[in-house]
């Protein structure tokens, strides 16, 4: 965990407990969720914290989740105010900025039959997706019966709020100063010589049975810890170019994964994680090849 992140999660542990549940609900709308995830305070680590968002939104009451989507606009339509969850949500929709009056109204279309289907706004994770797989995505989950459609909702909601947690941690306010605390609590100054630039990540996957980019899938990014554990550091999904361009979050040196989501891609593979270590400086690419019974990797530019 950066130190970065470490003041962020102190100053969100050390929170009033209102202000701590106000900041989760920016991440889910859930007053459920927000309590839960609030009163369980004090987190040790970003993963500490995840683990208990993701057991907490697993356990959610229907009416709850529901509470969540009343939050999200309509895919295709902007997030009003200046709050910290509407700006998020623009950001997450910017791959519909660039989508014609056409496919716009073909998505607005398709929310309107969604909704007439489902009785809720059509949530996904769009974050990284443009509006050419957003439709796609809407489109094939209008053949879902209400059950199925629930969890893939579940699913896409907790994609939202992992991402949005993360985004938490590198805005919550940082912890007090101590430059006017005495000097027996004051750190010891850092004599050692500046670590070198962090390194960047991207990935990208080709599906090659279909011959073309594979858009919209799920890529997890891990880190492991000093303990061997994998920790799981960022989240995206493949844009309409099948690319993860940045993971939005900083990875210093170290050894880390990537899990990507294959089911519906390959009837062998449902997931392939690919191992490697980062070293400091530098781009770092890493893409995926898969075939229905096969996969391949590299390190790319």
């Amino acid at each position: 965990m950066t130190d970065a992140t470490r003041g962020a999660l102190d100053a969100f542990n050390a929170l009033p407990a209102q202000a701590a549940r106000d900041a989760l609900l920016a991440c889910c709308a859930s007053a459920a969720f927000a309590a839960e995830v609030a009163g369980r305070r004090p987190y040790a680590d970003a993963a500490d914290l995840h683990a208990a968002s993701a057991g907490v939104l697993a356990r959610l009451d229907w009416p709850d989740v529901e509470q969540a989507l009343a939050a999200h606009p309509r895919i295709g339509e902007r997030a009003t105010g200046d709050g910290r969850d509407a700006a998020w949500s623009r950001g997450e929709q910017a791959g519909m900025d660039g989508a014609d009056a056409a496919l716009r109204r073909e998505i607005a279309a398709g929310n309107r039959a969604y909704e007439a289907e489902f009785g809720h706004v059509y949530l996904v994770c769009a974050t990284g997706l443009g509006a050419g797989a957003l439709l796609a995505a809407l489109r094939a989950r209008l053949g879902n019966d209400p059950a199925a459609e629930r969890a893939v909702v579940r699913t896409e909601l907790a994609k939202i709020t992992a991402l949005r947690l993360d985004r938490l941690l590198t805005t919550a306010p940082a912890p007090p100063s101590r430059d006017h605390a005495p000097p027996s609590e004051r750190a010891a100054p850092d004599t050692g010589p500046p670590p070198g630039p962090a390194p960047t990540l991207s990935t990208h996957v080709l599906d090659a049975a279909a011959g073309r980019p594979a858009a919209g899938t799920p890529v997890t990014l891990e880190r492991r810890d000093a303990a061997g554990e994998w920790r799981r550091v960022a989240a995206a999904a493949t844009d309409e170019d099948g690319r993860v361009r940045s993971f939005g979050t900083a990875t210093p040196p170290g050894a880390y994964r990537l899990v990507f989501d294959c089911a519906g891609r390959s009837p062998f593979f449902p997931e392939v994680s690919v191992a490697f270590v980062l070293a400091a400086g530098g781009h770092f690419h890493v893409p995926l090849l898969l075939s229905p019974f096969a996969y391949s990797t590299y390190r790319g530019s």
